[in-house]
């Protein structure tokens, strides 16, 4: 069944600093557009104006109603150009327009499968939304979050059990989020995985070592967010043409995407 994309305005929550450069942003949600799934996006009109004149996409970090019922959606989003710059200035009580839930989530992993869910930078958000609703369902998982250094690590509440890695050491174990699963992960895994492009090659080159299955969130400039434009098209590893992360994705069987392993 095709569920119809939503548009409405939400009203801004917060729009808290959660580590140098990052915000987390909760938003109240539409319920006619439904629940959203770990791995989902939703596109932001950051400015009223034609600039920017294309919405941003980002992926939902969580999805909770309140004592009084109020739907709150929220996601960690990192301040790198003039769009995600404006989208910082917003203040709690305005509003933005939102469309979504959009893209195809994580699929849950098969009863006897250990769930390794690897995070790099701002990979961090659909993965903490997706381990919450694993445990929520009674599904153990492992949180595996990669930072360059302990300065960048986000202030907000982990999964107990988090394992917490940096690339110079400054906190928890040293080196990738990879790095640990290569060394202390052994029997029937799935990992999910959301960060760079290096990244995500190496988990999928990791889970095919290890015969694996993994399911990789691609992050990916979209355009229209809808599948219209191919502007965030990714190479098929079999060479028979592109998949689009928008519409086809955001999350892929690593084995369907050629990852550059």
């Amino acid at each position: 069944m095709i569920v119809p994309v939503k548009q409405f305005e939400a009203r801004i929550i917060d729009n808290r600093p959660i580590a140098p450069s990052w915000r987390e942003l909760i938003l109240s949600w539409d319920e006619g557009a439904g629940v959203p799934t770990p791995g989902q996006f939703l596109t932001l009109r950051v400015s009223p104006y034609s600039d920017p004149l294309l919405r941003r996409p980002f992926a939902f970090s969580g999805f909770a109603s309140t004592i009084n019922e109020t739907l709150r959606a929220s996601i960690i989003y990192q301040i790198r150009g003039k769009g995600t710059h404006l989208l910082s200035e917003l203040a709690p009580g305005g509003s933005v327009d939102a469309i979504g839930p959009l893209g195809k989530g994580f699929p849950l992993p098969e009863a006897d499968e250990e769930s390794i869910l690897a995070g790099g930078g701002i990979g961090l958000g659909p993965l903490l939304y997706f381990a919450k609703a694993l445990a929520a369902a009674g599904r153990k998982n492992v949180l595996v979050l990669g930072v360059r250094s302990a300065s960048l690590l986000p202030s907000i509440e982990l999964p107990a059990g988090a394992i917490l890695c940096t690339d110079d050491g400054s906190s928890g174990f040293r080196g990738t989020p990879v790095d640990w699963i290569s060394r202390n992960v052994s029997g029937k895994a799935h990992i999910y995985g959301c960060g760079s492009a290096p990244m995500l090659a190496s988990l999928s080159r990791l889970a095919g070592e290890k015969s694996w299955k993994a399911s990789l969130s691609a992050e990916q400039w979209m355009a229209c967010g809808v599948g219209a434009c191919m502007g965030c098209a990714l190479p098929k590893s079999d060479g028979a043409g592109y998949m689009r992360a928008c519409a086809d994705g955001p999350v892929f069987d690593s084995t369907e995407i050629n990852w550059g392993v």
